[in-house]
C-alpha cells in the first residue's frame, strides 16, 4: 500500500484529490492508497475528512483517515503533500490587503504580501519538514504551500528531505495556448523558464513544428489574457499572469481598492457554507465546485499517479537547478518541464534556454537572488539580509518603504521563531 500524508488536510478543496486520483489512476487497485489527513483540530478536519471518505469508497482501492496527531499521519508515508496556509485564510486577507497603505498591490505569494507569508510561513514549515525527517525519512515532499518555490527552497536548505513543488499556473498557461491556436493541450509541447509564479512559456512546439510565432500573432484570442499584448510580443515570450504586478502595479492596485471584497474574505464566507454541507452530505457535496481546487485535478494528481504506478508523463514542476539553467546558481529553485519514469524526476533540456534574451536571463536572475536572499534571512535571522532582500523585490521602489515593510513584518515573525 502507498501512503499519502497531507499536510493542512482540513482545507476544505481537499476532498477533489479524490476524485483526481480515480480520474488519473491508469490501473485502478494495482497499487492501494491510503490518505492520511493531518489537521490542527477536528473542527474543519471532520467534516472534511467525512467528504472524502465518502468520495472514495468507489472501488475500495482507496481510503481515507484523519487525525490531529502528526506522528500518525507521518508514520510510513511515501508521499508527504504540503498545504499548510499559517495563518489561515485570516493571514492571507492581510497579505492582500496591507501593501494597499505603501501604495501597492497585494498578493500572498509577491511583493510586501509574499514577503511576508515568507517570513511567516518558512519557520513553521521548517517545523513540520523536521518531524517528516523523524517518522517519514524517505518520503517524497510535494510542496504546494505559497509562496512555494521559497518555501520548498527553505526546506531544501535546512532538511535532508527530497522535495518537489507543484503549480496549476504552467497548465493553466498550456491552456490558453491551446485556446490561442485551437489545438488540443495534449498536441502541445512547451519549453517554460523561471520559477514559481515568475516564469515564462519561450518556445512553443506543435507537431513538431515550433509555433511560438502563430502564438504571438493570436494573443487576442486568448480569453482573460489580461497582459499587455504589445509588450508580450516585444518580449517574445508568454509570462505567467502574475507578471501584470511588476509591470502594471498601479493598475492592479486600482483594481483591487475598488473590489468590495478580497479573494479572502470570500474564501472565509465560503468555507463556513462549505463546512456544514459536509457536515451531512451522502456524496460528493454539491458546493465542493465552488471551491475551485482545479489544482489537484491539473497537477497533484497527475504527477502522484505518474509516480505511484510508474509510469512515464511529463510535467512542470519545480526541482532543483542543478545543471538544467547554467546561468543560475545549482540550487536555484526553477520550476522546468521534467521527465516522470520510473519513479524518478529529471529535468528536460530546454531548446530555448541558451537563447534566451538577456532581458528575462536578467529578470529571472534577479527573481532567483530575491527568493534566495530571502530565505537566508529567515535561516539565520538576519536583519540586514531581509533589508536586502526587499529591496530586490520588483515592486519595493526605494529603501524607505523597504524600512517600513520591514518594521511592519519582519520583527513580530521573529520573535516567534
Amino acid at each position: 500500500m502507498t501512503k499519502i500524508a497531507i499536510l493542512g488536510g482540513s482545507a476544505i478543496g481537499t476532498p477533489e484529490l479524490i476524485d483526481a486520483l480515480h480520474k488519473y489512476a491508469q490501473h485502478p487497485g494495482s497499487v492501494p492508497i491510503h490518505i492520511s489527513l493531518h489537521g490542527r483540530t477536528m473542527y474543519k478536519l471532520g467534516p472534511v475528512a467525512r467528504v472524502a471518505a465518502l468520495m472514495a469508497q468507489p472501488g475500495g482501492w482507496l481510503t481515507v483517515s484523519a487525525t490531529t496527531d502528526l506522528a500518525e499521519a507521518l508514520d510510513g508515508a511515501d508521499y508527504v503533500i504540503n498545504q499548510v496556509r499559517i495563518g489561515g485564510l485570516e493571514a492571507r486577507a492581510h497579505d492582500e490587503s496591507f501593501p494597499h497603505a505603501y501604495g501597492l498591490p497585494g498578493e500572498e505569494t509577491i511583493g510586501p504580501g509574499g514577503f511576508a507569508n515568507a517570513v511567516r510561513t518558512i519557520p513553521a514549515v521548517l517545523d513540520l519538514m523536521r518531524q517528516v525527517e523523524r517518522h517519514a525519512p524517505t518520503a517524497l515532499v510535494l510542496s504546494f504551500s505559497n509562496p512555494a518555490s521559497v518555501i520548498q527552497y527553505a526546506v531544501a536548505r535546512a532538511t535532508s528531505l527530497r522535495v518537489i513543488g507543484l503549480c496549476d499556473m504552467p497548465v493553466n498557461m498550456l491552456r490558453q495556448i491551446s485556446q490561442a491556436l485551437e489545438v488540443p493541450v495534449a498536441e502541445l509541447s512547451v519549453d517554460y523558464v523561471g520559477m514559481h509564479h515568475f516564469g515564462f512559456i519561450t518556445r512553443i512546439v506543435h507537431a513538431g513544428q515550433e509555433v511560438t510565432d502563430q502564438l504571438m500573432a493570436r494573443l487576442e484570442h486568448i480569453t482573460n489574457l489580461d497582459l499587455d499584448v504589445d509588450l508580450v510580443r516585444a518580449l517574445g515570450a508568454l509570462p505567467t499572469p502574475y507578471f501584470r504586478y511588476f509591470v502594471q502595479p498601479d493598475r492592479m492596485l486600482e483594481r483591487q481598492r475598488q473590489l468590495t471584497q478580497s479573494r479572502a474574505k470570500q474564501l472565509m464566507e465560503l468555507e463556513t457554507e462549505l463546512l456544514a454541507e459536509y457536515a451531512t452530505a451522502q456524496g460528493r457535496p454539491a458546493g465542493l465546485s465552488r471551491r475551485n481546487a482545479n489544482w489537484y485535478d491539473f497537477v497533484i494528481a497527475p504527477v502522484l499517479m505518474a509516480l505511484i504506478e510508474r509510469h512515464t508523463a511529463t510535467y512542470i514542476v519545480n526541482v532543483e537547478n542543478r545543471q538544467a539553467l547554467p546561468w543560475l546558481p545549482a540550487d536555484a529553485i526553477i520550476e522546468t518541464p521534467c521527465l516522470l519514469d520510473a519513479g524518478q524526476i529529471r529535468p528536460l533540456a530546454l531548446a530555448s534556454a541558451a537563447s534566451l534574451s538577456g532581458e528575462l536571463r536578467a529578470r529571472i536572475e534577479l527573481n532567483c537572488a530575491y527568493e534566495q536572499l530571502l530565505v537566508e534571512a529567515v535561516l539565520e535571522h538576519s536583519d540586514a539580509k531581509a533589508l536586502r532582500a526587499l529591496l530586490m523585490n520588483p515592486l519595493i521602489p526605494n529603501l524607505t518603504m523597504a524600512r517600513a515593510l520591514l518594521k511592519q513584518v519582519w520583527s513580530p515573525a521573529q520573535a516567534a521563531v
